[in-house]
């Protein structure tokens, strides 16, 4: 796919990878006082590109470190284990990360991956062996693929200096994620 490509296919999924955040918040409250009040994230109540990037990064980081601890408990293949220590580290870091700047901006993030993302687990936890290595090389390059698209798309239109200090100091990282990913067995 090209790069033009990549990038509306991109801007699409940051528009629509959060249905229920298209439908706005509640009249006379901000998007950070619904969330806390119902026990969504603020993603569910805002149409904030800044907030939505924020959102889709953290279900990125969760589907990461959920496939890769599932990577170490499946896979015999030390190359696939090592690389799966190395996306729960950093992915864990990242996540740190993001959540320190989401609460001081008083945004409530998700605490699990998307639905699409959970599919995707399950299939991985009915698999084993080669069958198995496969699959999560296959999860992990398009789940970091799709991830550089967001973030070369958000880096273009997002307005928060500090999402996207974030943003670009996590591209390179991704996109070392994702060749590593492509020469996994």
């Amino acid at each position: 796919m090209n790069k033009n490509r990549r990038l509306m296919a991109s801007a699409l999924a940051l528009s629509i990878a959060l249905p229920a955040a298209l439908a706005g918040g509640a009249e006379g409250q901000s998007t950070a006082q619904n969330a806390q009040t119902s026990g969504q994230s603020t993603a569910q109540v805002s149409n904030d590109t800044d907030v939505l990037f924020m959102e889709v990064a953290t279900m990125s980081n969760l589907t990461e470190i959920n496939t890769s601890r599932l990577a170490l408990q499946k896979s015999s293949n030390a190359r696939v284990r090592a690389y799966a220590q190395e996306m729960i580290t950093e992915h864990t870091r990242a996540q740190a990360e993001l959540n320190a700047l989401a609460a001081a901006k008083g945004v409530k993030l998700t605490d699990k991956p998307g639905a699409d993302q959970r599919i995707q687990y399950n299939r991985l936890t009915t698999l084993s062996g080669a069958a198995f290595d496969a699959a999560y090389k296959n999860v992990q390059v398009g789940g970091h693929q799709m991830t550089l698209d967001l973030i070369e798309t958000y880096r273009s239109v997002g307005k928060d200096q500090q999402a996207l200090a974030y943003a670009a100091k996590i591209q390179p990282v991704v996109a070392r994620h994702l060749a590593e990913a492509k020469t996994l067995p």
